[in-house]
């Protein structure tokens, strides 16, 4: 995951004005406050740093993004390391810029670049890998993901009056745990959460479906576009982010085997009502849950309002010049209503068939 709090947030600063320093005083190129230009000066390339934790190295480049990234554990490593790290990377942004993706990552245009910049071996071969044992406690499921996912397996019973108590009981899970966060915080600087989720090559109706229904489980999405395509950003506590690609894991595979039984069973044909019934889909799972929040707890309704404002100034942290975007379409009211109905039916979770399909994931829903 991606990570931000006031501490990291400054430690990016510091590394971006070392990028800075880099490619002015050793590449010889020209920077503005985020930008750098090619040596002809007619092109320009942002100048990208996030700060993770979830990969089994320092540092990396990511070409679809043009983005610089940095292990946490690096806020703790002797500022020569550092440096030479920064420089791998910016080598491998260089190498991209002038060859494109299609070369090894340490190819002989890569080294034939660190030696042109006259970087040592402790540049061009920077230790990158991590002891994955370093990394193991971030990947362990915790018990708070174990117990959610329990209790929307639950939310699958034929029962309605269980299925609902199911789903409302995985909420307030995800409410005390934030509650409990919150109290731990107070002593200890608390950090903000990132996970790209979803990359796919453009925009659809499916994935704005999966995006309405993942804000139930106390994330911010946004939508991000990359070189090659488009992804969702989900912003929250490290557990919700687990919970929240997990969900959309199921409704990835599955809202397209939703829409085949819609359209055989009331004879729909084409793209805006294949929309339309996704979309009908996210609007009345999020009507069902809006209806269960009636049933909350007064302390639950009051730990729900400071959980969105959190969220709401999450996002402005990770997101600091975010524009709004409004977009309007043409719906299929008979599509849409028949996917209204069955949302309000939907119940997420895993099932598991036989030993050899346990991967299956699937949704339920009920006639």
């Amino acid at each position: 995951m991606f990570v931000y709090s006031r501490s990291i947030i400054r430690f990016a600063e510091h590394i971006t004005l070392t990028v800075k320093k880099i490619l002015t005083n050793e590449i010889r190129l020209k920077c503005t406050s985020s930008r750098f230009y090619d040596k002809k000066q007619q092109n320009s390339y942002p100048i990208k740093i996030v700060i993770y934790n979830h990969r089994a190295m320092l540092g990396y480049f990511d070409a679809s993004f043009y983005e610089l990234g940095f292990h946490e554990c690096l806020m703790h490593a002797k500022e020569e390391r550092l440096h030479n790290i920064i420089r791998h990377e910016l080598a491998h942004y260089m190498t991209f810029i002038e060859h494109g993706h299609t070369i090894e990552p340490h190819a002989a245009e890569f080294k034939a670049f660190c030696q042109k910049m006259k970087w040592d071996e402790s540049v061009s071969r920077a230790s990158m890998e991590l002891d994955l044992e370093q990394i193991k406690a971030h990947r362990e499921e915790s018990s708070v993901l174990r117990r959610v996912k329990k209790l929307l397996a639950l939310g699958a019973s034929s029962h309605q009056h269980e299925s609902e108590q199911a789903i409302i009981k995985s909420q307030q899970l995800l409410l005390k745990h934030h509650l409990e966060l919150t109290h731990t915080h107070i002593e200890q600087e608390e950090k903000i959460f990132m996970k790209r989720i979803l990359q796919q090559k453009k925009e659809t109706a499916k994935m704005r479906a999966i995006a309405t229904i993942l804000q139930t489980f106390f994330v911010s999405i946004v939508y991000s576009r990359g070189r090659d395509g488009t992804c969702l950003e989900i912003v929250g506590e490290a557990e919700n982010l687990e919970i929240a690609d997990y969900v959309a894991s199921v409704l990835d595979l599955e809202l397209d085997r939703l829409w085949e039984i819609a359209k055989k069973s009331a004879k729909l044909k084409g793209a805006l009502a294949k929309n339309s019934f996704l979309l009908g889909i996210a609007k009345g799972y999020c009507n069902k849950i809006k209806a269960l929040k009636q049933q909350y707890t007064e302390d639950a309704v009051q730990a729900l309002m400071v959980l969105e404002k959190k969220l709401i100034d999450a996002r402005d942290i990770v997101y600091p010049k975010l524009s709004s975007k409004t977009s309007y379409a043409g719906l299929c009211p008979h599509a849409s209503g028949l996917g209204e109905k069955m949302g309000r039916a939907l119940n997420i979770h895993r099932g598991l068939q036989k030993k050899s399909d346990q991967s299956r994931l699937q949704l339920s829903y009920e006639k």
